[in-house]
């Protein structure tokens, strides 16, 4: 059997995570990463898996996600992990960060991910719990980014700090709401994707052309299912992204 390799993304709100076999991602049942739940969530999941020969991973959800997920390893795999950390440069990538050490692990690791995909310039919107979107020119360097709250934190500010909104349910709208609910689903849709054609727009301008734009993390395919530019929808690019670095290391 060729050597099994396990990918974990530890985010805000969910832990993705894949075989990798052969430069081949199977991805397993993602689940909640908070931490009441955590230790049970890994007994579910993985508990049934062959023992992996390696793992690399990418949290964001704080140190108490990451000592949980540390210690059921060494507990019952007795391996270790290796946690990726960013860093100044690396894997075609220069980190534009004036402190590279602070530029999120996940966009770091989405950006090392997005080389595989263009030669060319490139934007990366993760939109997940925050809405994060990150530009990198042709030769790798990253110019910066911008970070907003995504659809699920819009919608709980309107419902937590507004006293006529109320409950706000999944109604759709194809633009103007014509109920509370849908103009809440509406407005903070519209927002993300204005959000996203703006900042890509601005990137261009920046950059002398358009680049090409990558969108991964849970509400992706929502989210561009109402963009007007062109895009690529990649669900695990964050996990490609940890195969990259795992793939270079011998």
């Amino acid at each position: 059997m060729s050597a099994i390799l396990l990918l974990v993304d530890i985010g805000n709100s969910r832990v993705k995570w894949g075989i990798a076999q052969e430069n081949r991602i199977v991805s397993g049942q993602s689940f909640a990463s908070a931490s009441e739940s955590l230790g049970d969530s890994l007994d579910v999941h993985w508990l049934s898996l062959p023992v992996p020969h390696r793992i690399f991973a990418c949290n964001v959800a704080g140190n108490e996600a990451e000592r949980t997920i540390t210690d059921w390893i060494r507990g019952h795999w007795r391996i270790s992990s290796n946690f990726v950390r960013p860093a100044d440069r690396g894997y075609g990538v220069v980190n534009g960060y004036e402190r590279p050490e602070k530029l999120g692990v996940d966009r770091w690791v989405s950006l090392i991910a997005s080389r595989e995909f263009a030669n060319r310039s490139i934007c990366v919107a993760d939109c997940g719990t925050a809405l994060t979107f990150d530009v990198l020119d042709a030769d790798g360097r990253h110019l910066g980014g911008l970070i907003a709250p995504g659809l699920a934190l819009m919608k709980r500010a309107l419902v937590q700090e507004t006293k006529g909104i109320g409950n706000v349910g999944h109604d759709r709208s194809d633009f103007l709401g014509r109920s509370t609910s849908a103009a809440v689903q509406g407005g903070i849709l519209t927002a993300c994707a204005g959000l996203i054609e703006k900042s890509l727009e601005r990137a261009a301008k920046k950059l002398g052309h358009a680049p090409d734009l990558l969108l991964t993390g849970g509400d992706a395919e929502v989210i561009a299912g109402v963009l007007d530019k062109p895009c690529r929808v990649v669900p695990d690019l964050i996990l490609r992204g940890l195969l990259r670095i795992a793939s270079s290391v011998s």
